[in-house]
């Protein structure tokens, strides 16, 4: 999850070095599997509810068994639930909440990551890491695991099951909001089954980056299959193989349409809603007609401490 102010400067830089002929968006004509919508929202609950603190995230789930842990320096919070009755157990990682996890976005380099095989934004990576190295133990043997995670925790979401399905781990689900790339398109082509399902809402600036590693030497892609929510119960869906063809140098494709305030949790969870009462699906050709434009600073926590950072809270 990144700052308001910030994302601010680093997409006008964009404007200002990017000599891009927008293009228009691809059709998607591909069969979309049967999305579980009653899930997706479930998940989004689980990401938004990362950013409070640990006693609330304990309250909040009532009594049902669960670890909160912020490990190493990072400063990353996550938390896991868990289902003993059905064997299951859920991974929800917080984004941006502070500089130093702003200072993971910043650091694109891109790094070759022995355990994946594939090469990975190093910022991501890192705090990937680090989480990787604490939930191992907190992982109960045999359970079914759903990981997600908005932005900056849906990147450390995606890592975290490349890392754990290697190990054995069962990974039912991933599912990410608003996730940024963090690999290339070799890593994207090597982890095209894995099973993620990236939401993206309407136009979701954040989903778009990075382009790449700062030093135009290695562009980012997307994994995975790929959701956009778009208004009422419209939304258009992309599998794998077509996400990486279009997510290679997308922010300059979109440039005329990306939003910042689609990639708040507050729309997130109000569209998945409306949802619930049903969904219709369309084409990514017709998928403007579908937008509903928001007001800049729109639905930001208003708290004097998160108003920097926080895209999070829909109350």
């Amino acid at each position: 999850m990144f700052g308001i102010a910030r994302w601010d400067q680093l997409i006008l830089t964009y404007f200002l070095i990017s000599a891009v002929l927008v293009s228009q968006p691809i059709t998607v004509l591909a069969k979309s599997p049967d999305i579980d919508f009653n899930l997706l929202y479930r998940a989004a609950q689980l990401s938004n509810q990362a950013y409070d603190g640990k006693s609330k995230i304990i309250a909040d789930l009532k009594g049902k068994s669960a670890s909160v842990a912020t490990p190493g320096t990072a400063d990353v919070q996550y938390f896991i639930g868990y289902n003993d009755k059905q064997k299951l157990q859920g991974i929800s990682v917080r984004g941006t909440a502070n500089d130093k996890n702003w200072s993971l976005n910043k650091d694109t380099e891109i790094v070759r990551d022995k355990k994946a095989g594939i090469l990975m934004h190093r910022g991501f990576r890192t705090a990937a890491r680090t989480i990787y190295q604490d939930v191992k133990s907190r992982l109960k043997p045999g359970y079914r695991t759903y990981i997600t995670g908005h932005s900056l925790g849906g990147a450390i979401a995606a890592i975290l099951g490349i890392y754990l399905r290697k190990d054995g781990v069962k990974i039912a689900g991933i599912y990410t909001f608003g996730q940024p790339k963090f690999t290339d398109a070799a890593g994207a082509k090597t982890y095209e089954n894995l099973p993620l399902l990236r939401a993206v809402y309407q136009n979701d600036a954040v989903a778009l980056l990075p382009e790449n590693d700062g030093q135009g030497n290695k562009s980012f892609a997307h994994i995975g299959a790929a959701v956009n929510l778009l208004k009422g119960p419209y939304y258009a869906y992309a599998p794998a193989a077509q996400t990486l063809q279009f997510s290679q140098g997308s922010f300059g494709k979109f440039i005329s349409q990306v939003s910042l305030p689609d990639h708040k949790m507050k729309w997130y969870l109000q569209n998945l809603r409306d949802k619930l009462k049903g969904v219709k699906r369309v084409s990514f050709k017709d998928r403007e007609q579908y937008i509903v434009r928001h007001k800049y600073g729109s639905g930001v926590d208003t708290a004097p401490v998160k108003r920097q950072y926080n895209f999070n809270h829909h109350n």
